[in-house]
């Protein structure tokens, strides 16, 4: 009998910050392998900063408008997550832009543990960094200064997100002995967003769905 798993996303609050193309980019990404038009390769060096204190004090856990494979939480979140021994998480502070000190009572959950073979792709569409082919497509971009119209272009795929009734599919065995928190190493996303999904145990869901946290929302994997 196969446990459940699920891609959780959240609810988002506010910008990273500075908020401009790419100010965030720079100031929290290493970006020396990445590609900076399509979003490839990023990776978290520095922690996120944010504006002000976040004013959703109602939501426990929730993301940042651009970023959407990353999670924070409220302190509460991370006592519990703590008690219940979650595994495959980690917790550091975000930080208020201005200043650079901690934000108070809210952690980013750092997911590093990756699944990187069994995903099942025959379901999903892809994309690839380069010169849009769509002449329509292309005016637009470049009417609206869009770096999706100037490039560079590394001609990497990434996966766009299932839609309607689809889902992520997973092979089973790859989901064996895992941790509770986990993290595809696969690209999704669209133009110039691209991220690596959070997949989240059965067992996490429960506790969000006990404790009635808000902010967070869950999308069942379809393991095949």
């Amino acid at each position: 009998m196969f446990i459940n798993w699920y891609h959780i996303t959240t609810k988002q609050v506010g910008y990273p910050q500075p908020e401009n193309a790419f100010g965030y980019v720079n100031k929290t990404y290493d970006t020396s392998n990445a590609c900076l038009t399509c979003k490839n390769g990023l990776r978290q060096k520095d922690e996120f900063r944010f504006l002000t204190e976040p004013k959703a004090t109602k939501i426990h856990l929730f993301g940042l408008h651009w970023v959407f494979d990353q999670v924070f939480i409220k302190t509460e979140v991370r006592d519990i997550f703590e008690k219940e021994k979650i595994t495959g998480i980690e917790y550091t502070q975000p930080v208020i832009h201005k200043s650079s000190l901690p934000l108070h009572g809210f952690y980013q959950l750092r997911v590093e543990n990756l699944i990187s073979t069994g995903l099942y792709t025959e379901n999903l569409t892809t994309e690839v960094c380069e010169l849009p082919r769509d002449k329509k497509m292309l005016t637009f971009l470049k009417a609206n200064r869009s770096k999706l119209a100037e490039g560079p272009f590394c001609g990497q795929v990434k996966y766009n997100f299932p839609q309607g009734q689809n889902c992520i599919k997973l092979k089973a065995e790859a989901l064996n002995n895992k941790t509770d928190f986990v993290r595809l190493d696969y690209n999704f996303g669209s133009g110039g967003n691209s991220n690596k999904p959070i997949i989240i145990s059965e067992r996490v869901k429960r506790i969000i769905e006990k404790e009635n946290w808000k902010g967070a929302y869950f999308q069942k994997i379809e393991l095949v």
